[in-house]
């Protein structure tokens, strides 16, 4: 799995925390969101430091399509429904880090290929009443969207809206370009979290801290917050083919499939194909983009190929600012859906302005307190309860021996419950059939060769090795 974005070797830029210390501000996770909090607050004058599990931007910030988009299939129909006004505020700030990105980029003559570009919304011509609703609702709010009755896109004839002005770039080449004024540590990952006293831990080693933000995609701390029952993770998928055709455009379906597609230069990114983490739906999802894409460019190939882990918010807009109502000096930045690259930057200024004790607009519309409806918490408690309650207690009837090739599932290996992979050579990987984070039973992603939890959304190599939190353990390997 290569994402387009990742093309250089990882290499260790940054050490490893190696002794017990104390330090001002500390932020949790070196993607996106966590390295602009880090950099917009030391910009302040503020001494920063953060600390990443393994290397920058190797998390959901390395495997993203990298649209800055404030369209988001039809969302905003459906939030208009609760509340004109938290419909147009969260619209706006999702526009104005387009134009904050621009700033950034223009500052500091950042080379990150960054683009403005016309965005639009597809559906199928069935669905042309869904789209006009979405339509009507960006009026509502004060964008001036067109509607197009029919267009040709992917081969197929849809209908579509259209909105100016979003854009597109490389986040790596961005991020790598901003100043650092602040302390940097790498494959440091935290383990733990007092939050009475405000220490952080990486496994043995203590790091005291006045403030905390913890901006790890998925929250590593399951209580205070609860966020592992307002919330769930999805994995979606993307490929990149070279391309003779540069779009001027970007795209994103209303099918549940959620395809999306830009150009990168010389390729073309199509995505999508989104389902609950652990929940694998289909075992050809690369396939599946390819065949999308080859009916623009009819002769590609995939030269990238890569998934995405993205958190889900009960209402589809993500949590930012205190990480609990009695954790004033500890902050959350999660949740983003599959629209990080915007609400990345508008979390960054949110967190610095709490710090600061300064007013915020967006404040309260992300606040992580913000009611969450019983159903919700009943909705997610019982979508997990097979998993973490039944399927633990129940013996597989087949035995390790039953896999095929490139195979992987939770069976009897010498009289013990296992998760295990064969692969091509004919080797076997075991490793415990229980997520390292509450116990949930593991299911196999043929798709990308890893084991996921169906609950939560932690991700596993082969052998156990951590992928992807709310885990901070890997899992227990049985050497053969």
């Amino acid at each position: 799995m290569k994402s387009v974005w990742l093309t250089e070797k990882n290499v260790n830029q940054y050490p490893k925390i190696n002794k017990s210390c104390t330090k001002n501000i500390v932020v949790v996770g070196g993607g996106i969101a966590g390295y602009l909090t880090a950099f917009n607050l030391s910009q302040k004058g503020h001494e920063v430091t953060l600390i990443e599990a393994q290397n920058l931007f190797n998390g959901t910030t390395g495997f993203t399509t990298a649209h800055i988009d404030a369209l988001h299939s039809l969302f905003y129909k459906d939030l208009q429904k609760m509340s004109t006004d938290k419909a147009r505020l969260y619209y706006w700030s999702q526009k104005n880090a387009i134009d904050d990105y621009e700033s950034l980029i223009k500052k500091y003559n950042i080379q990150c290929d960054f683009k403005r570009v016309d965005s639009f919304i597809l559906a199928q011509q069935q669905d042309v009443q869904k789209l006009k609703k979405e339509y009507e609702a960006l009026k509502a709010i004060g964008e001036h969207p067109d509607f197009f009755v029919s267009t040709d896109i992917f081969g197929e004839n849809m209908c579509a809206l259209k909105v100016p002005f979003m854009a597109i770039f490389d986040p790596i080449k961005f991020l790598r370009a901003l100043p650092v004024n602040f302390e940097i540590f790498e494959n440091s990952r935290i383990t733990d979290v007092d939050f009475n006293n405000k220490i952080l831990y990486c496994g043995k080693i203590a790091i005291k801290a006045n403030k905390i933000i913890i901006a790890t995609n998925y929250p590593i701390i399951n209580v205070p917050g609860w966020y592992f029952l307002r919330m769930y993770k999805s994995t979606s998928y993307a490929v990149s083919v070279k391309s003779k055709t540069e779009l001027t455009k970007i795209y994103q379906s209303t099918s549940e499939s959620g395809i999306t597609l830009r150009s990168n230069n010389d390729q073309l990114i199509v995505g999508g194909l989104d389902h609950r983490t652990g929940r694998v739906d289909d075992t050809t999802k690369y396939q599946t983009l390819l065949k999308k894409v080859q009916t623009i460019e009819q002769n590609a190939s995939i030269t990238h190929h890569w998934s995405a882990n993205d958190c889900v918010t009960f209402d589809g807009i993500p949590f930012i600012g205190y990480y609990s109502k009695k954790s004033k000096d500890i902050y959350v930045i999660t949740g983003f859906s599959k629209y990080g690259m915007a609400n990345a930057l508008t979390a960054s200024k949110v967190i610095s302005d709490l710090i600061e004790k300064k007013p915020n607009k967006y404040q309260k519309l992300f606040s992580p307190s913000r009611t969450t409806p019983l159903f919700v918490f009943l909705k997610n408690l019982l979508s997990v309860v097979s998993n973490l309650v039944i399927m633990p207690l129940i013996l597989p009837f087949k035995s390790y021996k039953s896999l095929k090739k490139g195979e992987g599932r939770i069976v009897m290996y010498f009289g013990s419950k296992r998760a295990v992979y064969k692969d091509e050579k004919g080797k076997y990987h075991v490793c415990q059939a229980l997520c390292a984070h509450l116990k949930c039973q593991l299911k196999f992603n043929m798709v990308d060769k890893t084991w996921d939890c169906p609950c939560h959304g932690s991700r596993f190599d082969i052998d156990g090795n951590l992928l992807v939190g709310p885990s901070v353990k890997s899992l227990k390997n049985y050497p053969n």
